[in-house]
Order: C-alpha cells, then sequence, then structure tokens
C-alpha cells in the first residue's frame, strides 16, 4: 500500500487544521496588503475545483482582469480521486499541490487568508489580513455535514463522528483519519454510508466499498464492509456497481439498499435504521450535505432550500438581485453533479459570464459535463464510468439529463488506465 512521504504528511498535517472557510464575522481594520489595480478586480473565495478553474479562466478570457484567490490552505488535496489513494493506488503526492503554482501558472494573485464578512453594499470582503474591495466577487466554499439528516444532534457525539468515523468528503484531516482507520483495521464491520440528497460525488461510497474489500482480501482481513444507501440502487452506474459487489466481493461486502437511518451512536458503535440496529467496529460515515456556512450567514441562501443552497440565477450563476455577487461550486442549487468535472467545466462558463458582463456583454448558458470513473478492482485494475450532461425544460420548469449522457457499466483495465489520465490532465490545467 503507498504510504505517505513525511513531506507530504507535514503538507498535509499543516492543511488539516486550516479547511473550513466559514468563521464568525471579524470586522477588518485595514486593507489587506495586495498589489493596486488599475482594472476590474474580481475576487475568488475558495481554492477548491471550482474556485481554481474560474480563476484560470478569467485570466484567459481577459488578461486584464484583476483576479485574486482568497483561500486559507496554502496546499491543494485531492479530494476526488482520493479513495485511490485510500485503496493504496496513488501517493498522496500525486493529489497535493501548492496554490502558489496555480495562481503562477494561471497568472492571478493567490492571497493566504480566510474570509470573514462580507458588505455587498460596498462590494467588500473581509478578511482576517484585510478587506478587500472588488467588482465581482465568487463564492465557492464548498459544503458541510448536516449530522441531524441522520438524527445526530448532540455537539459531542457529532464531534465523536467526525474524529472516528469520518466521511472523508470535506477536509484533508477527515482523509488522515480514515487512511490511518483502515490501516489499524484488522477485523469486523467497517460501516459506509450513501447520504441521502444530492451529495459529493455519487459514485464514491460506492467506489470506496469496492476499495476497501479489495484492501481486506489484499490484507487477509476478516472483515464485512456493510454499504447502507436509502436509494434501490446505487446512485450512478447501478449496474456496474451492483456486478462488481456480486462477482468481485460477494463474500465481503453487504450493500443494503433502502434503508433508511435514523440514528448513530458513537460510543456504543451501533447504527439504527429503519430495519433493524447495525452494530460496527470501523467506518466512514457519511451524512446529507449543506451549503457551506458562510452562505447562509451572509443572507445567500434560498430559504426554500433542504440543503440551505445558494438562490442564484442557474444560467449566470450570481446572486438573485446582485449580479456583482457570484455563487459557484457544490453549494449552487441545481441538481448537478457535484464533483470536480463539473465545478471545472461550468467555473469555465463562469468565467465566461463575468468577464462578458465587465464589459456590458450577456452569453449563452452551456450545460457543464459530468465525467465520473470509478476505480471498482485493483487486480487488475478496472474502472466504470458515468457520462452526463444536463437541460433545461422550459415547460416543465425542471432540469433533466441531456441525452447525450451515458453510463459505461462494463468494468475495464481501458477504464481504470483513463482514471489515471483523468488526474494527470486535470491537475496539469490548474497547477501546470
Amino acid at each position: 500500500m503507498t504510504g505517505l512521504s513525511r513531506r507530504g504528511f507535514n503538507i498535509l498535517l499543516g492543511a488539516s487544521a486550516i479547511t473550513s472557510l466559514s468563521l464568525p464575522s471579524i470586522s477588518a481594520s485595514h486593507k489587506a496588503e495586495l498589489p493596486e489595480s488599475k482594472n476590474a478586480r474580481v475576487v475568488i473565495v475558495g481554492g477548491g475545483w471550482s474556485g481554481l478553474s474560474i480563476a484560470k479562466y478569467l485570466k484567459q478570457e481577459n488578461s486584464k482582469i484583476d483576479v485574486v484567490l482568497v483561500e486559507r490552505r496554502q496546499s491543494f488535496h485531492s479530494l476526488p480521486l482520493s479513495n485511490l489513494w485510500l485503496g493504496g493506488l496513488m501517493s498522496q503526492a500525486q493529489l497535493t499541490y501548492r496554490f502558489e503554482d496555480a495562481a503562477k501558472m494561471g497568472g492571478y494573485t493567490y492571497f493566504n487568508a480566510s474570509m470573514t464578512g462580507l458588505d455587498r453594499s460596498k462590494r467588500r470582503i473581509e478578511t482576517n489580513k484585510g478587506w478587500i474591495d472588488y467588482d465581482s466577487l465568487v463564492l465557492a466554499p464548498g459544503v458541510e455535514y448536516d449530522y441531524s439528516s441522520f438524527g445526530v444532534k448532540d455537539p459531542s457525539a457529532i464531534t465523536e463522528l467526525k474524529s472516528k468515523f469520518p466521511a472523508g468528503f470535506v477536509s484533508v484531516d477527515e482523509q488522515l483519519q480514515l487512511k490511518q482507520q483502515l490501516a489499524s483495521f484488522k477485523k469486523g464491520v467497517f460501516v459506509l454510508t450513501a447520504p441521502p440528497g444530492i451529495y459529493r460525488c455519487a459514485a464514491s461510497p460506492y467506489e470506496r466499498a469496492c476499495l476497501i474489500a479489495a484492501t481486506f482480501k489484499l490484507r487477509n482481513i476478516k472483515g464485512k464492509v456493510v454499504l447502507i444507501d436509502s436509494r434501490e440502487e446505487p446512485a450512478v452506474n447501478g449496474e456496474g456497481f451492483l456486478s462488481a459487489f456480486e462477482e468481485l466481493y460477494g463474500d465481503t461486502i453487504e450493500y443494503m439498499n433502502s434503508t433508511g437511518i435514523e440514528g448513530v451512536d458513537p460510543v456504543s458503535k451501533t447504527i439504527k435504521t429503519d430495519f433493524d440496529d447495525i452494530k460496527f467496529d470501523g467506518g466512514a460515515i457519511y451524512p446529507r450535505t449543506r451549503a457551506a456556512g458562510m452562505i447562509e450567514r451572509f443572507g445567500l441562501s434560498d430559504p426554500e432550500s433542504p440543503q440551505k443552497e445558494a438562490k442564484i440565477d442557474p444560467f449566470n450563476y450570481n446572486f438573485i438581485g446582485d449580479e456583482s455577487v457570484y455563487i459557484a461550486g457544490d453549494c449552487r442549487p441545481m441538481p448537478f453533479s457535484k464533483s470536480a468535472s463539473v465545478a471545472n467545466s461550468e467555473g469555465k462558463h463562469i468565467a465566461k459570464v463575468i468577464a462578458a458582463r465587465l464589459q456590458g456583454r450577456e452569453v449563452k448558458w452551456v450545460t457543464p459535463e459530468s465525467v465520473c470513473y470509478s476505480m471498482v478492482n485493483t487486480e487488475p485494475q478496472e474502472a466504470i464510468l458515468s457520462r452526463s450532461f444536463y437541460r433545461f425544460d422550459k415547460k416543465s420548469k425542471q432540469w433533466a439529463f441531456d441525452p447525450r449522457s451515458k453510463p459505461y457499466n462494463n468494468r475495464s483495465e481501458r477504464l481504470g488506465t483513463e482514471t489515471f489520465t483523468w488526474g494527470e490532465t486535470h491537475f496539469r490545467e490548474l497547477f501546470g
């Protein structure tokens, strides 16, 4: 199994302490130390796949735009593809990059700070390192977990779940804890959950089940992977995942479909479902997600959204009533996949929208593209694929899949190779 290098561990450890973008508002008493700009300034808060893509492509749309990426971390650790790291198929170094390198390659400014406040009337954000004025603002802070969706409301229980049985889909410290947990797991039940609603990387819980089961087989661990899902079948690539579960891991994976979770006790290690109580020895408890708290705190969320997502124009991504503020990435309300490929492709569109509007023009909406590879076997390395596009039905006012969308459920080594190629291509695109 691929391990962590000392340098890589230190980078990740530094990042793990500074991952949340949602902080109490603190009044900034001075101007941030940034070069003066004679041109329009676009401030992007959040250096995930969405923020990085928008920053890069804004400069490509118009090199004169002053683009500032505000990000509190110094290093980027990719959550997409991290299942391969957990399963020993990728090294930590292949997933970790520096924001300074991305900014240098993209020609924009990286400002290492935390956003603490927003004054839309002044077109100003506040950070722990001073205030910054903007012509256009993009917020891409990502998501948070909603443990109350699993009936867990006690703060101490939530802390216990986060620290001992982390979902591993928000911060790098969760990834480190999950990696350690897998390394020390000897026997018993390792439980995984696929959350209700739209969540980060729809295929990931199912891919993770396969890779953990493969690890158990490789290490001769007498254990079982129990995957609890409220759906009748996997959220994507149902045929492909069910085939892998049965043909490759029939004695290791137990897929509990159509099963709702009513409560989780991290002390007794018990999950209460609408059918039975399940005891477990280890796991990754993935609850429903919601938009990062800053979206609601700054008055940008849709009060009717069950996941507290932003109230935006679905075609231009600006907050309804303010064309200078855009919300991107996983806190958008449209039912697109919350995936790196969607964040990247819609980031290109948002960059076009902002660049055009700064010149008094508008651009037509284009569908984002979701490309999701899932590694289901390690020896040989075989994957399946889901490719999706979207369309808006003007009559029903509903979103639907574009006819070009297609699942590739026959696992193959070719798709396994393409999984790594996808990552290499996109990391090179953003970081050089």
